[in-house]
């Protein structure tokens, strides 16, 4: 009797002690912030799969997309994720808004990269430090595309001296970059697999006013923070364009579009999937 009595006070003790020590313990491993060899590791799969970016709800004429940069990053040494939105097509068109020279979202950008890791690259400490590895990302990606669009000889090269204001963006004061990015436009005739997946005006559209991947600027935004919670840099960027036409001189759709790509900035949200 003594000895059923000591087992069953036995097997209480032993339960009681993993679940008021070791199981606690347990669940604070597995929620403890990645380390800077876990965040390393990770790749643009993962993310795509266990982090979710949000901008809901987008302005009207705009769509998003996304894709798992890793191959295209890889010289940079970056893996992840670009979550990006540009302008639909709008009724007759068949062909992206942002083809469409006619349009204010023409060569319009708006997106976030979630990045794996990169707290080394992306928060050093030093603005001017850290303001030079987001836009050697962003010249990267830009010519990148371009070169994906079909131009011979993309083009991307930002201003030395960004000017720097500060919005709130998933839910805190983000330290916000502006600069001017000098590019080529994507516009042209050359039929790429993406190019037909976004679609171009007819060439009698645009040939009287505008060159095959002609010059243009492009007014840039970003801000990028890291995120220890999750072990990622996440990148918001925008950008508007400006052209120079034949006969109209400058067509500038940066002061038209700027609140509306703030206002969607704000809206960033990133959450973990369970």
């Amino acid at each position: 009797m003594r000895t059923s009595v000591r087992k069953r006070l036995w097997v209480f003790l032993t339960i009681t002690l993993t679940t008021t020590l070791f199981v606690p313990a347990l669940r604070a491993q597995q929620h403890q912030a990645p380390t800077a060899e876990s965040a390393a590791a990770m790749t643009g799969d993962f993310l795509a799969k266990s982090v979710t970016t949000s901008f809901d709800p987008l302005p009207a004429g705009w769509i998003a997309d996304q894709q798992v940069m890793d191959p295209i990053w890889e010289p940079l040494g970056v893996r992840g994720v670009n979550h990006y939105a540009y302008g639909r097509p709008t009724s007759p068109n068949e062909f992206s808004s942002r083809s469409d020279p006619d349009s204010p979202l023409y060569q319009a950008w708006f997106g976030v990269y979630t990045i794996a890791g990169g707290k080394d690259k992306f928060e050093t400490g030093d603005k001017q430090r850290d303001f030079q590895a987001g836009v050697k990302l962003a010249e990267y990606d830009q010519r990148s595309w371009l070169e994906a669009m079909g131009d011979p000889k993309p083009v991307a090269t930002s201003d030395a001296n960004p000017v720097i204001t500060m919005l709130v963006i998933d839910g805190a004061q983000r330290t916000l970059y502006t600069v001017d990015m000098q590019s080529h436009s994507d516009l042209s005739s050359v039929s790429t697999p993406l190019a037909k997946g976004i679609g171009m005006p007819p060439i009698t559209k645009w040939q009287k006013e505008l060159s095959p991947f002609h010059e243009i600027t492009l007014h840039c935004e970003f801000a990028f923070w890291y995120d220890p919670q999750r072990g990622i840099t996440v990148f918001v960027y925008a950008a508007s364009s400006a052209s120079k036409l034949k006969s109209e001189g400058i067509r500038d759709n940066g002061p038209g579009l700027r609140k509306q790509l703030h206002e969607m900035m704000q809206r960033v949200r990133i959450t973990s999937n369970p």
